[in-house]
């Protein structure tokens, strides 16, 4: 019995350990993005406090800082990945992703909402809302991150 119980814990215990490498590689990629793009926009601009990542991928990739400059003021960081062009833009000059979440429920009634990002498309700054809608399928919402314009709907995926 005793030899059954030590090859259990065993067992159990190299599942963990499997199940935490796992994650942390599957994790690693986002991690680097993220700490990447989080030191190279703090070298050309005043960013001195992060507050979310975005990591988007359209016709281009895109990866996202929103935070606070030297002045206090929150801004979004657009970096387009290939080439490293910063575009910069004060936050209150657009809509926060809560009321990109509503537009989104309001225009689609989603069951559920699973991530919003920003991005560009066509040097115009976005909001893109993933939902599943009322089929279980996968839809995405993509509204100007300035006026809350809709842009384009891609359902049923």
């Amino acid at each position: 019995m005793k030899k059954v119980i030590i090859g259990l814990v065993i067992f159990m215990s190299a599942v963990i350990v499997g199940a935490t490498v796992l994650y942390q590689q599957s994790n690693q990629p986002y991690a680097r993005a993220r700490a990447d793009t989080i030191a190279y926009v703090a070298e050309r601009t005043s960013l001195s406090q992060v507050d979310d990542f975005y990591w988007y991928n359209g016709t281009e990739t895109y990866l996202t800082i929103t935070g606070q400059n030297a002045d206090g003021i929150e801004r979004h960081y657009i970096v387009q990945q290939s080439g490293g062009q910063i575009t910069s833009l004060s936050a209150e000059n657009g809509l926060s992703k809560q009321e990109a979440i509503q537009l989104t429920r309001e225009a689609r009634q989603p069951d559920k909402i699973l991530n919003a990002r920003i991005g560009m498309i066509d040097d115009r700054p976005i909001w893109e809302v993933s939902y599943r809608n009322d089929n279980d399928r996968l839809g995405y919402y993509v509204i100007d991150l300035r006026t809350g314009e809709w842009i384009r709907t891609i359902d049923n995926i």
